[in-house]
């Protein structure tokens, strides 16, 4: 004989932006005139979930109970939203009615949309929610089957049930089996265009490696066709895989944004913005708290081509994302923060004309047009650009050279070089840090630079007019250059290669 307590208890959870809570789930039924009634600040997609409930229950052989039941989640001062309540909702009404029966003194984690069929649903946001919950101390973890990608992204171990009336062998059988679930890893990096295309371009391909061995951001300005867009493809593809916890982070939010069409891949995220992008486009929604392309580009690349016709406004509030490596939504006076530390690519013509690096005086404009050009990019953006390269035609020879002769994958043999200097980064720093977004005020204990060379590189940044931020980032990357090299200490030679790599106050 089922046990009908007056009151079952549930828990689950739910997010707003990537803040999430978990919410604890109260189920009475008392006698009196049938009536269904949810408290705690919950909004229409749960409210109606009444409709689905009794459809859900009809075809599944169950009962809606006769009587007054109320179902309470809490917190009931936060405001809620999604139909992930409906199989928690669900089950504590088979639990309080005794058409299930609950065990004595265990706790239940349950999430889950229900249709009227009695189908059990995913819905958005469900790996944000199993990560959050994966270590919480649950006798019952119960999800539906299709969450199952979700869940092995989020390392969350539980039961998957396809059908409302999975629950009777779960509970009235005792069959529960508590497993880790599975995704279907996809890495790509064969399908990319590989570096050795880069013909001709030595510098810019330093630059590249540079760039993804320090997590450093970059500028490559040059001629139209030279490269530069092809270049910036290149670069995650010279980059490692994401780890678990950045699979987590960065499907957690696409989830959100694409929901079912979400795809898991081990390939680092890369957003391409237009010139017409919008502030608006970059941070995100603050009304449905949904992540911009600055949050969907965390652990990867933001790549902006043509750098120099965006709006000045655009350029402008990149400035505090890229030094602080987040991103703020703000809904009725409430702050949501999402992380976006990626690499920003970007890439331009350094004139209207865009001849200017080429050789014998191709370029038709004069030297005021290419100031007032290139003053679409302020000074401040341009202290954020730790790298940047110029980019020159290519030779006929060098054309043929990309389709003639050895093929063989050099981004292969970047990757490995790459991933070395991770490692000795991640050694170095712990926390995940590497080269390009340590904290500066630790920078000269931690990066092993001596005196001498500290020395050495104040002169040449007075020498070159950098600012104090221009300097700090310049020893960055002299240290990015010792990794590669695998040294202890940072010498003077990989200060003056820092400084090649140096934007010096203007392009020209």
């Amino acid at each position: 004989m089922a046990s009908k307590p007056n009151v079952a208890t549930l828990y689950s959870c739910f997010a707003s932006g990537t803040d999430t809570t978990v919410s604890l789930i109260e189920v009475s039924i008392s006698p009196g005139i049938p009536s269904f009634s949810v408290i705690g600040l919950c909004d229409s997609s749960i409210r109606e979930s009444q409709g689905r409930l009794k459809s859900a229950f009809k075809s599944c052989g169950f009962n809606m109970p006769k009587g007054h039941i109320t179902v309470g989640i809490s917190p009931a001062y936060m405001k809620k939203a999604g139909s992930a309540f409906d199989l928690p909702m669900a089950m504590g009404i088979l639990f309080a009615s005794g058409q299930l029966y609950l065990p004595p003194e265990v706790k239940i984690y349950a999430e889950g949309e229900l249709t009227l069929s009695g189908e059990v649903k995913g819905t958005p946001g469900a790996c944000l929610r199993l990560k959050t919950v994966r270590d919480m101390d649950f006798d019952y973890r119960v999800i539906p089957n299709n969450e199952s990608g979700s869940a092995g992204v989020a390392d969350f171990r539980g039961m998957g049930i396809k059908n409302l009336s999975d629950l009777v062998s779960i509970f009235d059988e005792n069959k529960y089996t508590e497993t880790g679930f599975d995704y279907e890893r996809s890495s790509e990096i064969s399908q990319m265009l590989d570096i050795s295309m880069l013909k001709g371009q030595e510098k810019a391909k330093r630059a590249l490696l540079i760039s993804a061995a320090g997590f450093h951001n970059i500028l490559l300005m040059g001629s139209p066709g030279s490269g530069k867009t092809m270049a910036g493809k290149i670069l995650s593809g010279i980059m490692p895989p994401l780890s678990r916890n950045e699979l987590s982070d960065v499907y957690s939010l696409s989830e959100l944004v694409e929901g079912e069409a979400a795809r898991i891949s081990e390939e680092r995220p890369v957003r391409i913005v237009e010139p017409s992008v919008t502030v608006g486009k970059l941070l995100g929604n603050s009304m449905s708290l949904t992540p911009g392309e600055l949050a969907l580009a965390n652990h990867g690349i933001l790549f902006a081509d043509e750098l120099p016709l965006y709006k000045s406004e655009v350029l402008d509030f990149l400035r505090k994302p890229l030094e602080e490596r987040k991103v703020n939504l703000v809904k009725k006076g409430e702050l949501y923060s999402f992380d976006c530390n990626f690499i920003f690519l970007g890439t331009g013509n350094p004139c209207k004309c865009g001849q200017m690096y080429e050789r014998g005086s191709k370029c038709r404009c004069s030297e005021s047009q290419i100031r007032k050009y290139q003053s679409r990019i302020s000074g401040p953006f341009l202290e954020r650009i730790d790298i940047f390269s110029e980019m020159r035609s290519i030779s006929g020879n060098d054309m043929a050279s990309i389709y003639i002769g050895d093929s063989d994958s050099e981004s292969l043999e970047y990757r490995k070089r790459v991933e070395t200097c991770w490692q000795i980064q991640h050694e170095r720093y712990g926390n995940g840090f590497l080269n390009g977004t340590f904290p500066d005020e630790d920078i000269k204990d931690l990066m092993r630079i001596p005196d001498k060379v500290i020395m050495y590189a104040s002169e040449m940044a007075e020498k070159e007019f950098f600012s104090a931020r221009g300097f700090t980032r310049a020893l960055r990357v002299a240290r990015t250059i010792a990794d590669l090299n695998e040294t202890d200490d940072v010498s003077v030679d990989d200060i003056s290669e820092a400084s090649l790599f140096r934007v010096k106050g203007a392009l020209i």
